[in-house]
């Protein structure tokens, strides 16, 4: 019977996780907040106290602590609303999908063996905008279209050990799939200096034609690891400890077709230029830290306080692009971010529990940065509130709920000498299926 249930578990999950496309969004940097509903509606802040299979990806030794067996499918409404000195950007809702599945080996409750192991999979992470043609801010040249999409999906399969009635270990090998795709002004020097035109970027002709330099959506495939461990001093109080590599990715490459630079140079074939050149680009994701304390004054009442480090200096500060030229690099020029998170739990009736969080860091993009090359990854917002409600329609069926805001943020910069601006706010809504076995 067991086995049934896992193979059911794991094709809902597999199917659900990838048959639905994952697009651009960002939170954290380009890091969701939070994996499913219930992490969505305690602002993250869910190291220390496993919630349900989504532990996987945050902390695998929180699999350990599940009372049963469970599988649990759901998605995100994703909308994210950002604004270029006033101009909207033309592509606002995004679908994200979540699945995993956690499965003690001796049968229906996880308490009965030491070790557990899961599956899951989950859209992790991605940002893009499409400001369509983003021009009239009173610069000396106006700018072409630009459109961007990077999404990530991660599947972790882990397993959990607890040693005894206070602490459990966990590991989690990560594979990872990327996709990106770019259409935007050729004026980006990164690109120009790839391709040994350097000397053109800049120029109002080459700012102002009819050429954009459209690099198609390509996959790219990556690995990592998870390592973490919960600790229950007892009944009032856990702690919780995470650590997530990083994921190294294979190098992302486009054919490019580069007549359509000389159309906006007018120059003709620039240095014996032809159709078919290649531009390479590869963009890691960063290792992180997050650690937690789980407090529970009474028996219906939990409150949660993490804190999370994320290395983005290490992969967005200087990202390398390859071209026929040679390496040049895309400057993002990204800082490392501290998270702060805070997740409150209570339930009033056993079939209820109502869920409340806060999820705060500091933007990684500088501010005299957020124009530039930031301005397909406006990765800006900071302050987000979220609420949420589980209810238990049968023993085994749990249905949650989640809804998180993420208030405006602004940043400016120049660019041409002139005052360029980015803001942004978004929502997020979350549902939730749990089945327990």
């Amino acid at each position: 019977m067991l086995k049934k249930h896992v193979s059911l578990a794991v094709a809902l999950a597999v199917g659900l996780s990838f048959g639905v496309a994952t697009k651009s969004f960002a939170t954290n940097g380009y890091f969701m907040t939070g994996l499913g509903a219930k992490q969505l509606a305690l602002g993250g802040a869910v190291v220390a106290n496993p919630q349900d299979a989504s532990t996987i990806l945050t902390n695998p030794a929180g699999i350990a602590w599940l009372p049963t067996s469970s599988a649990s499918v759901g998605g995100d409404i994703f909308v994210p609303l950002r604004y270029l000195n006033g101009q909207g950007s033309q592509s606002n809702v995004y679908v994200v999908p979540a699945a995993g599945v956690a499965i003690n080996p001796k049968g229906c409750n996880c308490q009965e063996s030491n070790f557990t192991w899961g599956i899951g999979m989950y859209g992790v992470s991605g940002m893009g905008v499409d400001w369509n043609n983003p021009n009239g801010f009173g610069m000396a040249a106006p700018l072409q279209k630009v459109y961007s999409n990077m999404q990530m999906m991660e599947m972790d399969i882990a397993g959990a050990y607890r040693i005894d009635g206070h602490l459990s270990i966990g590991f989690a090998p990560v594979f990872v799939y990327q996709a990106m795709s770019l259409e935007m002004d050729m004026n980006n020097a990164a690109i120009a200096n790839a391709y040994g035109y350097g000397q053109y970027a800049g120029s109002a002709p080459f700012a102002t034609g009819t050429a954009v330099n459209s690099l198609n959506a390509q996959n790219a495939y990556g690995a990592g690891f998870n390592l973490g461990l919960v600790y229950k001093l007892n009944d009032m109080w856990q702690f919780g400890l995470a650590y997530q590599s990083k994921r190294w990715m294979q190098t992302l490459q486009w054919n490019t077709i580069p007549n359509a630079f000389n159309l906006a140079t007018g120059q003709g074939m620039l240095g014996g230029m032809f159709d078919g050149y290649k531009v390479r680009m590869r963009l890691d994701m960063p290792q992180t830290i997050q650690f937690g304390v789980n407090f529970r004054p009474v028996n219906n009442l939990r409150i949660e306080a993490d804190a999370k480090w994320i290395n983005w200096s290490n992969v967005m500060d200087k990202v390398p692009v390859t071209g026929v030229a040679g390496m040049s690099s895309w400057d993002f020029n990204w800082k490392n971010q501290w998270v702060y998170m805070l997740g409150v739990e209570y339930t009033p009736t056993p079939p209820l529990t109502l869920m409340a969080g806060f999820n705060y860091g500091k933007s990684p993009v500088p501010n005299g940065e957020a124009f530039g090359n930031n301005i397909i990854a406006p990765a800006i917002v900071q302050t987000h509130l979220s609420f949420g409600a589980s209810y238990s329609v049968t023993p085994s069926v749990q249905v949650t709920a989640a809804y998180q805001h993420a208030f405006e943020h602004k940043q400016s910069g120049t660019f041409e000498g002139m005052p360029i601006s980015i803001k942004m706010h978004q929502d997020e809504y979350a549902v939730q299926l749990t089945y327990k076995f």
